[in-house]
């Protein structure tokens, strides 16, 4: 069957040490995108992501993955996720093969979805010690561990900020590549804004544990525009928010005069007058 949205969230709150790390957040995800999860460090993104993988107990609110409630998923319903932490630490007295090998068997069948596309783009020795691999090494060996059993629902977390320029831009590519194929669902968070831009279908910005915007991508450059401060006045739209170099963003701007016109538009903009 179907189903419209992949995660669904309802206000999500966590509070550790008597403060507030996730305050009330609510935000569904489509199934069939890929959406970034941006903040700056200390905005709740790694503790969001630790909730919905039953890794931590929230305080209140609701969480559905794959149309189950995150604290009753079934087993199959679990071997349809994958997770990419921000580092792979431990399980250094492994040989790379070996620890593939130790993860599928906790698959049922796991050569009916094994997908040798992801260990070809690792290139990583299948005899090699863990305790051995460079820091990229092993954030590709994470992705792979992730990736390799064709999950419908991936969560990543800072999974590019350690791979060279060549791992990082292939993995852009085979990224949107595998969520068209397989109608995959995918939530990143990165710190690396421009390389989201080039694949991502919506932003979900978080600071303070708060979600201060969700905004889809193509709305950057139409619905939302950046304009110079004595243009926003009388531009038509609503004011979201004044960037540090005198613009302002406008929400519903009504296009374009020779005496108006927009600034170049980033999420890295948005991001930036937003957490600043």
């Amino acid at each position: 069957m179907f189903m419209r949205d992949a995660v669904s969230i309802l206000n999500l709150t966590k509070i550790l040490d008597g403060r507030p790390i996730l305050n009330d957040v609510s935000f569904a995800l489509r199934t069939g995108t890929i959406t970034a999860l941006l903040g700056p460090n200390g905005a709740g993104k790694t503790t969001l992501l630790g909730c919905l993988l039953g890794l931590l107990a929230p305080d209140a609110g609701d969480m559905t993955l794959l149309g189950e409630p995150t604290e009753r998923l079934s087993p199959a319903t679990r071997s349809r996720i994958g997770f990419v932490p921000q580092s792979l630490t431990g399980l250094g007295w492994f040989h790379v093969q070996e620890l593939l090998t130790y993860v599928a068997s906790y698959r049922d069948r796991p050569e009916d979805r094994e997908d040798p596309v992801w260990m070809q783009w690792a290139a990583l020795a299948p005899q090699a010690r863990i305790r051995s691999l460079s820091g990229g090494e092993r954030q590709r060996l994470a992705i792979v561990l992730a990736m390799r059993f064709s999950p419908d629902l991936i969560f990543l977390d800072e999974p590019i900020a350690s791979l060279d320029p060549q791992a990082r831009y292939d993995f852009m590519r085979l990224l949107p590549g595998y969520v068209r194929r397989r109608n995959a669902t995918v939530l990143i968070s990165s710190h690396i804004l421009s390389d989201l831009e080039a694949f991502c279908d919506r932003y979900l910005i978080l600071d303070r544990g708060t979600l201060l915007m969700d905004v889809e991508a193509e709305a950057l450059g139409t619905r939302y525009r950046r304009l110079p401060a004595h243009a926003a006045a009388a531009s038509g739209g609503r004011e979201v928010i004044a960037a540090a170099d005198g613009s302002v963003w406008i929400d519903g701007h009504a296009g374009d005069t020779e005496a108006e016109p927009s600034l170049p538009a980033s999420i890295e903009h948005l991001f930036l007058a937003l957490t600043r």
